[in-house]
C-alpha cells in the first residue's frame, strides 16, 4: 500500500482539484486508489469534497468519521456540535481502506487546528504518510506562505517525508502567477515545485500532470 497525504499552505487553494487529478490518473493506470477526506465543514445536502475525491476512485470509500454542516473551521464546527475530532478514529478510519494507493485530503491549512493542541500537522503525522504533497497558489504571497510551511515541516514534521510542492493556478492570476514555481528554486524554498495547469481536475492536461507527480513521486513508474 501507498498512502499520500495532502496538506496546504491555506484555505481554498485547490487540494480537492489536486486529490482529484491524482486519484483520476491512478485509476486511469488501472491502480486501485481509495480518495479520502476524513474531516470537512460545510457539508449540506450538495456535492462535497469527499464525495468527488471517492467519485473518480476505484475502492469503495465509507462514511467519513467527521462531517460538519457549517462552512467554518472543523474545530469550531465539531465543538458547535459537542463532538471532539479524535486522531485515533480518523487513523482507524482511513487504515480501513485496503486500496493498493489511498490519497487523503487535509481540511485547511497546514497548521488549521482540529481542537486544542491539534492540528492537521498532527493528522499527517498519525497517518504515517509515504508520499506527502504541500499543494500552494501560484499567486503573490507564495514564497513566503511555502517559505513558512517548509520550515514548520523541517522543525515540527521531522518524521514526514519531505513534502512534494504542487502550485495550483489561482481564481484570479497575478504577476507573479507562472513565475514562482523558478523563483521557490532558485530561492532555495524548494527544490522542484511542479504546477498544474488551468483546467478541470479531470481533463487530459491536468491528469497528465497529476501523473507527473506521481511518477516523480516513484508511486507510478
Amino acid at each position: 500500500m501507498t498512502r499520500i497525504v495532502l496538506i496546504g499552505t491555506g484555505t481554498g487553494i485547490g487540494k480537492t482539484h489536486a486529490g482529484v487529478a491524482l486519484v483520476s490518473a491512478l485509476a486511469a493506470a488501472g491502480v486501485e486508489v481509495a480518495g479520502l477526506k476524513p474531516i470537512e465543514s460545510g457539508v449540506s445536502t450538495g456535492p462535497t469534497d469527499a464525495s468527488a475525491l471517492a467519485a473518480v476512485g476505484s475502492f469503495h470509500v465509507k462514511q467519513a468519521p467527521y462531517t460538519f454542516v457549517e462552512p467554518i473551521s472543523p474545530h469550531l464546527a465539531a465543538r458547535r456540535e459537542g463532538v471532539t475530532i479524535d486522531l485515533s478514529r480518523v487513523q482507524a478510519w482511513v487504515d480501513g481502506h485496503a486500496a493498493r494507493v489511498v490519497v487523503v485530503e487535509t481540511a485547511g491549512a497546514l497548521l488549521s487546528p482540529l481542537g486544542p493542541g491539534l492540528t492537521n500537522l498532527d493528522l499527517a503525522r498519525a497517518l504515517r504518510p509515504d508520499v506527502l504533497v504541500l499543494v500552494a497558489p501560484d499567486r503573490l504571497g507564495v514564497l513566503h506562505e511555502v517559505a513558512s510551511a517548509m520550515h514548520v515541516l523541517r522543525t515540527l514534521g521531522t518524521d514526514l517525508p519531505a513534502p512534494m510542492l504542487l502550485l495550483q493556478p489561482p481564481a484570479e492570476p497575478d504577476r507573479s502567477t507562472g513565475t514562482n514555481a523558478g523563483e521557490l528554486a532558485l530561492l532555495g524554498i524548494h527544490p522542484a515545485p511542479l504546477a498544474f495547469p488551468r483546467a478541470e481536475a479531470t481533463a487530459e492536461e491536468t491528469v497528465s500532470a497529476a501523473r507527473a507527480l506521481l511518477v516523480a513521486a516513484r508511486v507510478l513508474s
